[in-house]
């Protein structure tokens, strides 16, 4: 379903608000750490009650059936919870590099990826998903 036909049905609302509650002691990922992002608290992802974003655009490095003719819509997401040594995105997943974005610039930047014709959301994270839902969802 598109982002839109979320926002349209009222389900997107309903979705955020369930991740939001996720952020005040936080269980979203695998590390479970408790922290309350809402309270500005970081916990083992160093994820924080904004999503932090590294980059983002068409992707066309995937296979042609996932591209299509407009791309992969990629988000790349900063911080992650594995803390991999031998992780080829550092920069992103380790240091944090990236801009601190609420939901409604996340918003705007993923329906501006749609409009250009990207035929999926491929947003990426150097870890298990779950851990940034809230802040993807609500930031």
């Amino acid at each position: 379903m598109r982002y839109t036909d979320l926002a349209k049905s009222g389900e997107l609302t309903v979705r955020a608000q369930k991740a939001v509650s996720g952020l005040g002691g936080c269980l979203l990922c695998p590390q479970a750490c408790g922290v309350d992002r809402l309270k500005g608290e970081k916990g083992f992802c160093r994820a924080g009650a904004k999503a932090r974003v590294s980059s983002f655009g068409p992707h066309f490095g995937e296979e042609a059936p996932l591209v299509g003719r407009g791309g992969s819509g990629t988000v790349f997401f900063s911080y992650c919870n594995l803390r991999c040594v031998f992780c080829q995105n550092y920069d992103i997943s380790h240091l944090g590099h990236g801009d601190e974005m609420d939901a409604g610039e996340l918003a705007r930047i993923m329906l501006s990826l749609q409009a250009r014709g990207c035929q999926e959301d491929g947003s990426r994270t150097g870890s298990d998903p779950g851990g940034k839902l809230g802040v993807i969802v609500c930031g």
